[in-house]
């Protein structure tokens, strides 16, 4: 395996099988061969959206098929973002598409951009949803009196006038930029949709819906995260109008982001496909971190890059910090060279998680009060119940052992907990002591301030998704899930070190 280097979160502009992380080219060539191969309905559908949450790959597959399509199309790629600051962002696409087109002369322009700014004025005000009351969901309208309102008492045009001109102007221009010798039809890429603001946001799509579309050679194609264009219509319509209803009334046509279940592509930019054995877990070590991700449900490829490039700035520094003897205990044994461990590894990479995304679970992890407080009300629901008194016992000796010590402790000493008694004897039968150490790591992880424990959650911890309860199941979760299935087996893998749960704040406050 090649050094690992550090991923950009920016598009990728030049794809290529080997650095396509996401199976976009897959996606992009079926997207490619149905626009090649339909060219001829363009003069009736002509929104066509690509639907992703942020950092799912919208942008690199839009990337992707602006160039794959430049000897089909005329494309233009209009970065909504770029033009946020403008008081009006589809006169800002207007003006956009014109200056690109270079063939086009400047009288053409002048009079398509003056026709399309009498239309668009005012837009916001002007656009209305009519409800229907039948199942194709909302209509998109015009209030005509208060376009007219807004149009200044000088201009020598009436609306309906200028609404004419600019769809004779839209034609005549799409006729000049397709002559002969030239792509026959036109494409139009809008990204970063999600990242304008709500009104600007259903402005433009109104405007492209109601005005962009009066040719007979021009279609767009718009990256959209649901979420984004869900919050906007809330912010504009309240509970009247459903997203995809409004959704369905604008795009004709929507294609949606590959999945990223799996993201093993990515992670081996990163781990290499060493073997690896403990116990019954076993499998190759990128497949095992690309797993792990999956079992946590984090595979958003944004975040996923982030965390991956912090962890390689950590074992970087690992690398340089190795000889020193005074810091080489800074950074847990993750892997890097022939060199790691699995389950620092894994502890290290969801630490990552919690403190570029989830604040608040990180500080929470270091809140050991909060964690004793809901072991205790468990023990004490057993107690009152009277269901096991062995088992009440159990569960008040591991709130005892529930202390600050515990954050100290090294992962060898955690290992030493698992297979020795009190007196430091090996166990030859360690399974009962093992998980009585499972309970007590474990509950350094769990959320106290939003989860219910079930009277048997720490005797039976096979069982967690039945006596771990929480409202809303996060990454906290998941991970808690994640190491009640494998904690027997990875706290018995080679090369645990003297770092500490406690280690892990002042690392990551230090490096990162």
């Amino acid at each position: 395996m090649t050094k690992p280097r550090l991923l950009s979160n920016l598009p990728i502009k030049d794809l290529t099988s080997e650095n396509d992380y996401l199976g976009i080219i897959d996606k992009g060539d079926l997207i490619k061969a149905f626009l090649i191969g339909n060219k001829d309905q363009f003069n009736e559908i002509k929104m066509f959206s690509l639907y992703g949450e942020w950092g799912s790959g919208k942008s690199s597959l839009m990337k992707y098929l602006e160039k794959e399509l430049k000897s089909e199309f005329n494309t233009f790629f209009f970065e909504a973002w770029e033009f946020e600051k403008d008081e009006n962002l589809a006169m800002s696409l207007l003006e956009y598409i014109t200056s690109k087109s270079i063939d086009t002369t400047e009288e053409l322009c002048s009079d398509f951009i003056k026709y399309g700014g009498r239309i668009l004025r005012g837009l916001g005000k002007s656009v209305k949803l009519n409800i229907p009351l039948y199942p194709n969901g909302p209509g998109i309208e015009l209030d005509p009196s208060a376009f007219v309102e807004e149009l200044s008492k000088n201009e020598e045009l009436t609306f309906y006038k200028a609404l004419e001109s600019f769809k004779t102007e839209f034609i005549t221009f799409e006729d000049r930029i397709t002559v002969e010798g030239k792509p026959q039809f036109n494409i139009v890429f809008i990204d970063d949709l999600d990242r304008c603001e709500p009104e600007q946001v259903l402005n433009l799509l109104s405007a492209i819906k109601l005005f962009f579309t009066y040719g007979n050679k021009t279609i767009f194609f718009l990256g959209i995260d649901k979420k984004a264009i869900e919050q906007a219509v809330k912010t504009k319509y309240g509970e009247i109008v459903k997203s995809s209803e409004y959704l369905e009334k604008i795009f004709d046509l929507s294609f949606s982001m590959p999945e990223h279940d799996n993201v093993l592509k990515l992670v081996s930019a990163y781990f290499d496909n060493r073997e690896l054995k403990y116990g019954d877990f076993e499998g190759k070590l990128d497949e095992k971190i690309a797993e792990f991700f999956c079992e946590i449900n984090f595979t958003n490829p944004r975040r996923l890059k982030k965390i991956l490039n912090k962890y390689l700035i950590l074992s970087n520094f690992k690398t340089i910090l190795k000889d020193d003897l005074n810091h080489k205990d800074s950074v847990p044994n993750v892997f890097i060279g022939n060199d790691g461990n699995f389950f620092e590894t894994v502890l290290t990479l969801y630490l990552l998680c919690l403190f570029e995304f989830e604040k608040d679970s990180f500080e929470l992890f270091n809140d050991l009060n909060l964690k004793k407080q809901a072991v205790k009300l468990a023990a004490e629901r057993y107690q009152s119940l009277s269901i096991n008194k062995d088992i009440s016992k159990y569960i008040s000796i591991t709130v005892g052992e529930l202390t600050r010590n515990d954050y100290s402790l090294s992962f060898v000493s955690w290992y030493d907990k698992c297979i020795k008694n009190e007196n430091g004897v090996v166990l030859v039968d360690n399974s009962e002591r093992i998980k009585r150490v499972q309970s007590r790591f474990i509950m350094h992880f769990v959320n106290g301030n939003d989860c219910e424990f079930e009277t048997g959650f720490l005797h039976d911890l096979l069982n967690f998704e039945k006596y771990y309860r929480v409202s809303t199941k996060k990454i906290d979760y998941f991970f808690s899930r994640y190491l009640v299935v494998n904690f027997k087996s990875l706290i018995q893998a080679d090369n645990l070190s003297n770092f500490s749960l406690s280690s892990f704040k002042g690392m990551i406050d230090r490096f990162l």
